[in-house]
This record gives C-alpha cells, sequence and structure tokens, in this order.
C-alpha cells in the first residue's frame, strides 16, 4: 500500500499482555510506511503536561497515586496524576488524528479517545493464556512462575487503567472493531489480516467528523 494514499490510516489497537500486540503495531506501521505510536506519546504527554518525566513514565498506562500523611493521623489521597497525563495524551492522539497524519496508535485508550471517529480502524488482539505463557517466558527469559504473575500484574494494569478512564471493559467486544486472535496467524499473518482490513475501510464513505 502506497504510503502517500489520498485517504487518512488511523489504526488503534489495544492488546492484552504477551499476546504480541506491540510488535504487530510496529510490523503494521512498517507495512503501511506510517507512524507507529506507543511509548514516545509518554514523553510527548511529559512536554504537554509540564510533568516530570520520572512521573509520566511510571503512569504509563497504570493507575500511581500518592498518600500523604498528615500529622492528625488522616491520610490524603493526592489527585491522581494519571488524570492529567491521561489528558495530555488524549489531546495529542485527537491533534494528531485531526491534522491529517496517518498512524498506527498502540494503547492508550486510544480506540476509546477517538470512538467518534468512524474512519478510525479499532483492533484489539490478544491470545490463548498457554501462548502468552510461552511469549512472555522466551521474550523475557522468565520461569513459568515469573511469566505467570507478569500477565497478571500487565493485563490488570491495563484493565485498570482502561475502564478508569473509559465507559467501557478493556477487552469488550463494543467499541472495537475487530478482535484478532494473534496465536492462530502470527505476528506477521495478523499484520497482513489488519493490513487487509484497512483497505476495506479507505473504501468506506465517511461522513467529516470533528
Amino acid at each position: 500500500m502506497e504510503n502517500d494514499m489520498e485517504r487518512q490510516i488511523v489504526v488503534t489497537i489495544g492488546r492484552s499482555f504477551g499476546s504480541n500486540g506491540r510488535r504487530i503495531g510496529e510490523g503494521l506501521a512498517k507495512e503501511l510506511g506510517i507512524k507507529c505510536y506507543d511509548r514516545n506519546l509518554i514523553e510527548m504527554a511529559a512536554k504537554e503536561s509540564g510533568m516530570d518525566w520520572k512521573v509520566v513514565g511510571n503512569a504509563d498506562e497504570k493507575l500511581v497515586g500518592r498518600i500523604l500523611k498528615f500529622k492528625g493521623g488522616f491520610d490524603f489521597i493526592q489527585e491522581n496524576p494519571n488524570d492529567k497525563i491521561y489528558r495530555a495524551q488524549a489531546e495529542i492522539i485527537r491533534s494528531i488524528v485531526k491534522s491529517g497524519e496517518s498512524c498506527v496508535i498502540v494503547g492508550r485508550g486510544a480506540d476509546y479517545v477517538l470512538r467518534n471517529r468512524h474512519e478510525v480502524l479499532k483492533i484489539f488482539i490478544y491470545a490463548p493464556y498457554s501462548t502468552r505463557l510461552e511469549t512472555v517466558m522466551e521474550r523475557y527469559g522468565f520461569t513459568k512462575e515469573e511469566a505467570e504473575r507478569a500477565i497478571r500484574h500487565m493485563d490488570k494494569t491495563r484493565r485498570n487503567y482502561y475502564e478508569y478512564f473509559t465507559d467501557n471493559n478493556w477487552d469488550q467486544k463494543e467499541g472495537k472493531d475487530m478482535l484478532i486472535d494473534s496465536s492462530e496467524f502470527g505476528v506477521e499473518g495478523t499484520v497482513n489480516l489488519i493490513k487487509t482490513a484497512v483497505e476495506c475501510k479507505l473504501k468506506r464513505d465517511w461522513d467529516d467528523i470533528t
């Protein structure tokens, strides 16, 4: 597919941990000749929000709060920095899409942020637990027990983050155009499958939504 196509291409990818969602997003962007936004949005959000890079980095798709102790013995929960970070990321995502730039966006609740833009292709990548376990063990050199803990932690972290900021469940079908089991197609096959879906999406006539 030519990267100078007249119509804008925007694909959002949510993913369960160990499903190769990030690799698929990067591969798709390379195949389409467009930019992939993932953790690079964190640096952009840090600049946009004026927050310290370490704070923003630690809050990457996580809920981070601070408990402050007062002399009276009461605990005070400081306003969650994620609110500011999320708003900054959401504004950046909207600006990127509104500018007409074609891109792939991995995570960051981008499917929800762009929920009213029907021309955006919204994907969720998953895989059976056993497959994800093998992937995480191989990728990070983890034992089975370490991989199990990592999957539980990361899935819970992403679920909590997504559901905190949206009205939807993290892995529900509503709000998604496609849910793909990457174990059935592999990374390259899933990239090709999404690429075909992009081509179909580009043939649709969408009203201009701002």
